[in-house]
């Protein structure tokens, strides 16, 4: 049963990796995708808002004016505290497949990341059976199909991939999960797609970001976990899954047959874990504009407190944790974590944002308790922040190590929604991990890069890509880059869809016909089980 248009995302695979094993015959389908199809390069909001990279994706809406860009807890305007996006604070008549589906095209949604069920949808929508970031909760559109998969294939086998505990037999289980998550996956993918003539199927794999986070230092010789003599199934885990899902993809394209045109997209990529964000708290506090006095820390204040009541016994193993890698990460986000904005005292706070730094104003009519007047006090605390984030130096080898630093206005422009971070920092990647910086103003800060409930040796690169292959489409080329902003409205393109003018994404010039749309749209479909 062919379908028009396959869209297959690849969420946080390293397209050089890809392409790099593509050429070395380990990977035959994205082998046959560079022979026979087109690549592109795509230019995405990974040294802005990172977290944003899938929302731009699903969108086709900049980051500036949908400001989704770090869902675990993230700070609203009007509130002083970060907390979870809610589901009801995402608006999926967004999606361009739900585009697709108000006018009248059937289709297939599985595991969009980030993303939450429109109603009245003409088709079937899965969310996150197996993805690597559990959002907001696993559910279906009909309700049934949830029932009717796990059933026939049973929950993920990885729930979360963090909680290996850095052994050998941790990360044995999780690969074996992961590869075993790869399969289910692609069986599901092709029961789903060989129910209908669907016009539009859309499918993620989510297995390549938890295997490159936790299976980087097997891969990287210049990783500092790097263990030579690590087992090969371990050294060889991340090329595993790709060749797992390679296979899998392979698998779909020959059911959907010669006429369907095939998307890959690859939304960002993976490399080593370099820090540099879990600097910034500690900075302000040291330039005078964080809190150090509000209820951020005072939990801290408190243990402290009781610790120095307890027998003499107890307090050295204490004090030995409150000299761990552990709390240093804890007490250096707390401020952030818990109060960013509550306090009086707070000219600026340093807010979690992936792999880029991200600070925000104590403005004056913006948040809850403002300290800081817009206009001229504004622009005057930014510059000084932004020569304060220059002078930082590497202690190892007296290198700055911050290479950008970008206003929300240099971002998006004037007009760009109030919850955007005021700053964002970008650190470099050159320097290998960055735990510590100084300056004459600031000294020596020193913060670690890893927390043991988050044992990461991998995290983002900018990669981006989009791999096209079907009739019409220029086999062997490589086209001039785009940005992930113009996957959604080339889509639509593709479907005949109206491209609203909201977008900030425009359709790809190599698509110039749409696609052909399979049924008669005056008869009703319904979902075949």
């Amino acid at each position: 049963m062919p379908a028009p248009i396959i869209v297959i995302g690849l969420d946080a695979a390293e397209a050089t990796l890809l392409e790099r094993w593509a050429s070395e015959g380990k990977l035959p389908t994205f082998a046959r995708l560079e022979r026979h199809g087109c690549v592109r390069s795509l230019a995405n909001c990974q040294e802005t808002l990172p977290g944003a990279i899938w929302p731009e994706i699903t969108t086709g809406i900049s980051c500036g004016k949908v400001p989704l860009y770090y869902h675990p807890r993230q700070l609203h305007t009007g509130e002083a505290r970060v907390r979870p996006v809610l589901a009801e604070e995402v608006n999926p008549e967004d999606y361009y497949w739900t585009l697709a589906s108000r006018v009248g095209r059937r289709v297939a949604v599985i595991d969009p990341v980030q993303s939450v069920p429109a109603p009245d949808f003409n088709g079937i929508q899965l969310f996150e059976w197996g993805l690597h970031d559990r959002t907001f909760k696993i559910c279906s559109d009909p309700p049934e199909l949830l029932d009717q998969l796990l059933s026939r294939y049973g929950n993920h086998p990885v729930r979360s991939c963090d909680l290996h505990g850095r052994k050998r037999s941790g990360y044995e289980r999780l690969l074996d999960g992961l590869l075993e998550g790869v399969t289910l996956k692609t069986a599901l993918l092709l029961d789903l797609f060989g129910r209908e003539n669907w016009d539009l199927f859309v499918a993620t794999f989510g297995e390549t970001h938890c295997v490159g986070h936790q299976f980087w230092h097997f891969l990287d010789p210049h990783h500092q976990w790097h263990d030579p003599a690590a087992p090969a199934n371990l050294r060889h885990g991340i090329r595993s899954v790709y060749q797992a899902i390679d296979k899998g993809i392979g698998d779909l394209i020959e059911t959907a047959g010669s006429d369907a045109l095939v998307l890959i997209v690859a939304s960002h990529g993976m490399g080593p874990y370099n820090g540099g964000p879990q600097l910034l708290p500690e900075l302000l506090v040291r330039l005078g504009l964080g809190s150090s006095d509000g209820s951020g820390n005072s939990w801290l204040r408190r243990l402290q407190t009781k610790v120095s009541h307890l027998p003499r016994t107890v307090q050295p193993a204490l004090k030995r944790l409150a000299e761990t890698d552990a709390l240093k990460y804890m007490q250096a986000w707390s401020g952030c974590l818990l109060d960013p904005l509550e306090s009086p005292s707070t000219r600026a706070v340093a807010l979690r944002n992936n792999r880029c730094g991200a600070i925000r104003l104590n403005l004056k009519g913006r948040e809850p308790v403002g300290r800081v007047c817009p206009g001229d006090e504004a622009q005057s605390l930014m510059a000084e922040l932004r020569k304060e984030l220059f002078a930082l130096k590497d202690p190892a080898s007296g290198q700055p190590i911050v290479a950008k630093v970008i206003t929300a206005t240099e971002a998006f422009g004037p007009e760009h929604h109030s919850d955007v971070p005021d700053l964002m920092v970008v650190f470099r990647s050159d320097l290998g991990g960055l735990e510590a910086c100084y300056s004459p103003r600031v000294g020596l800060v020193e913060v670690p890069i890893f927390h043991p409930n988050i044992p990461r040796s991998g995290d983002h690169t900018t990669e981006s890509r989009l791999w096209t292959l079907g009739r019409g489409i220029p086999a062997g080329r490589r086209l001039p880059d785009a940005n992930v902003l113009d996957i959604a409205p080339t889509v639509l393109r593709l479907l005949d869809v109206p491209v609203p003018p909201r977008l900030d994404g425009s359709p790809l010039a190599v698509f110039d016909l749409p696609v052909r749309v399979n049924r008669d749209l005056t008869r009703p479909q319904r979902f075949v089980q």
